[in-house]
């Protein structure tokens, strides 16, 4: 056979696989990264549940579209997190409702003390017709909401002693968010509000600049706040909302596949969430025992005095929200 046949038999063969291959490659999925953002540790139920998210998505997906973690504020606090996913180099966060009330006022509704009466008041208030109001003022700002997950009730941890009156709170330093309506609150009840962020708390009770902090159980054992507190009183002010929102403009930029997968394992996410914050609270109450924190529970009548000195807040905050929102969110106490 002429040998120049054959090396142009081989030349075109070569050009022929080059360029299937080259056309293979254009035709192969897109891949996507979503960058998920929070102030929290990984051992926090939250870190759990979102591992599991991430799996998902790359199963379903067939690795293409991938759940990048950031725990510890690696991309900002709560704040920058927010601004980020406004502008477009975060994709998907949870963080404090305090925190997003600050471009969705009517947020400040969950920092409302007292508001609901049980956990399962407020998943209802959550998931009904309160959530879905607050989901369509999120969208207006490019907050997609993906779901409302929880940290739980919000308690007082000390080292003067136990907390059953607002009493014994009056004149005591404790740290607060940086949240108006909470410091608000606490100055009402007596004590000493200290705005302060998360990422200072720690070295701040550990040095004694502020005396007292409030937070979930699920915060409070895994940041190992009882090494520097030895008194949790369960007073259950707030009940902790986290809203987990993606950017709207990303999200819409997903093939269509891509969204209905990621919607479907947002709804396993957040289910899985609540039930590990649920489960984890009595665990991290009993390791903190172990561990010679004494627990105060408080009896509805000393929850009723803590409540009561809520009322000038709730008029001073409720043009904010809208009278009709509060209305909705307190009615959910009465099905």
């Amino acid at each position: 056979m002429n040998s120049r046949f054959v090396k142009a038999v081989a030349f075109c063969s070569l050009t022929l696989f080059v360029l299937l291959f080259a056309a293979g490659a254009s035709f192969a999925a897109p891949r996507f990264i979503i960058k998920q953002a929070g102030v929290g540790s990984e051992f926090q139920p939250t870190g759990y549940a979102l591992r599991e998210f991430a799996e998902f998505l790359r199963e379903r997906t067939n690795g293409n579209v991938e759940l990048q973690l950031f725990f510890n504020s690696q991309l900002g606090g709560d704040r920058q997190i927010c601004e980020g996913i406004q502008i477009g180099t975060i994709e998907l966060g949870g963080v404090a409702s305090s925190v997003l009330a600050s471009f969705v006022p009517e947020l400040t509704i969950f920092d409302f003390p007292y508001l609901f009466n049980t956990e399962g008041v407020a998943l209802r208030a959550l998931d009904g017709e309160l959530g879905e109001r607050l989901a369509e003022l999120l969208l207006q700002r490019n907050f997609l909401l993906i779901g409302w997950g929880t940290n739980g009730y919000r308690h007082v941890t000390n080292n003067s002693g136990p907390i059953f009156s607002p009493d014994d709170l009056r004149g005591v330093k404790i740290r607060t968010m940086e949240n108006p309506l909470f410091i608000d609150y606490f100055r009402e009840i007596g004590a000493n509000p200290t705005p302060m962020s998360f990422s200072e708390l720690f070295t701040a009770l550990q040095q004694g600049t502020v005396d007292a902090q409030e937070n979930p159980i699920t915060i409070i054992y895994p940041s190992r706040l009882y090494e520097v507190q030895r008194f949790i009183s369960l007073t259950g002010h707030s009940y902790a909302v986290v809203p987990f929102v993606m950017s709207a403009r990303f999200f819409n930029g997903l093939p269509q596949e891509y969204q209905d997968i990621f919607m479907e394992g947002a709804r396993l996410f957040i289910a899985r969430q609540r039930q590990l914050t649920r489960e984890s609270d009595a665990g991290f109450i009993e390791s903190m025992i172990q561990r010679g924190i004494q627990i105060n529970e408080l009896s509805a009548e000393q929850i009723d005095m803590f409540a009561e000195r809520a009322a000038p807040v709730y008029e001073k905050y409720v043009d904010i929200v809208g009278r009709e929102l509060l209305e909705l969110a307190l009615r959910a106490n009465e099905i």
